[in-house]
């Protein structure tokens, strides 16, 4: 075996690893709160050794933290067609808005969980990294835009999540944009 196909193999090891635990900690928070659950009760779900465990992850806290990561990491794929790398804006609202609200429904089921154990600053957290990460303008300005709209993103999709109503993907993408070419002062 090479050493090409070593890494390779290791890597793939330590991604299917990570996902299990990731996996098994959700299962086990539809199950029970979040702080009663132990690294032998992840380690046991995901069929991982304890070895395993500690060489991805030093806290429970930090699974999620990966679990958010990949989240938002797939909404970001999936927006970058739409989004100006400079300034990190819509460059197609419209578009931008429905293929986050997409992939946010395809995961709600995760988000969710998250919310229901009082981690849902994790995704604001990871939310706000991720996209300033993605900008090459670094100015004040343009770092507080960016901060004022992951925060209304977030709290958006958040009440979305959470309500029991139903709006679909286009209605939400309708009524964010109404909002976003509304002002927010009007006379």
């Amino acid at each position: 075996m090479s050493a090409s196909t070593k890494c390779y193999s290791n890597k793939e090891t330590n991604r299917l690893t990570r996902e299990a635990i990731c996996t098994a900690l959700i299962l086990l928070m539809k199950e029970q709160a979040f702080d009663k659950i132990s690294i032998t009760d992840i380690v046991r779900r995901a069929g991982v050794s304890r070895t395993a465990y500690y060489n991805n992850y030093s806290s429970k806290q930090e699974i999620l933290y990966d679990l958010v990561d990949t989240l938002i990491f797939e909404v970001n794929q999936k927006l970058l067609p739409y989004t100006d790398t400079r300034t990190g804006k819509a460059m197609q609202p419209r578009k931008f808005i429905n293929a986050m609200l997409e992939v946010f429904t395809q995961q709600q089921e995760i988000y969710k969980i998250l919310f229901q154990a009082h981690f849902n600053h994790i995704i604001l957290d990871c939310l706000n990294d991720s996209m300033l990460s993605n900008i090459e303008d670094k100015s004040d300005e343009n770092v507080y835009r960016i901060y004022f709209n992951a925060g209304a993103l977030y709290n958006v999709f958040s009440k979305w999540i959470q309500s029991e109503t139903t709006n679909t993907v286009e209605e939400m993408t309708d009524i964010c944009l109404k909002i976003y070419h509304t002002p927010m002062s009007q006379d």
